[in-house]
């Protein structure tokens, strides 16, 4: 691994973080669920699927809060699927993501939920 990719992985670590609440992952495209965010950073984040999602591959999606009051509007991102490795039970899939298109707001909520 390069020194690069080494301070990649350190940053990665330091800036992400567990998410407290339920937030839904959905494709735009489709309106399929992808799955839930399981931890996010600036830069990217990993979701808990059942089912795959292919590697390599560009998508717009939805990052729907569940909350009562209904009030937090999805953060909207383009993101590459890097990684896809099934769960040790095999019913569900870990996929990690790298942010590639993000609002200036969107990526504030971004902040603040790593905060």
């Amino acid at each position: 691994m390069s020194s690069f990719e080494n301070s990649i992985q350190e940053m990665r670590g330091r800036n992400r973080v567990e998410v407290s609440e339920v937030i839904h992952v959905t494709d735009r495209q489709t309106g399929e669920s992808l799955g839930q965010l399981v931890n996010i950073s600036e830069e990217g984040f990993m979701l808990l699927g059942k089912q795959a999602v292919s590697e390599d591959s560009i998508f717009q999606l939805s990052l729907e809060f569940d909350n009562d009051s209904g009030s937090s509007s999805p953060i909207q991102i383009g993101v590459e699927s890097l990684w896809c490795h099934e769960s040790d039970d095999q019913t569900q899939f870990w996929s990690g993501f790298y942010i590639i298109d993000i609002s200036d707001e969107d990526l504030e909520r971004v902040r603040r939920l790593t905060k």
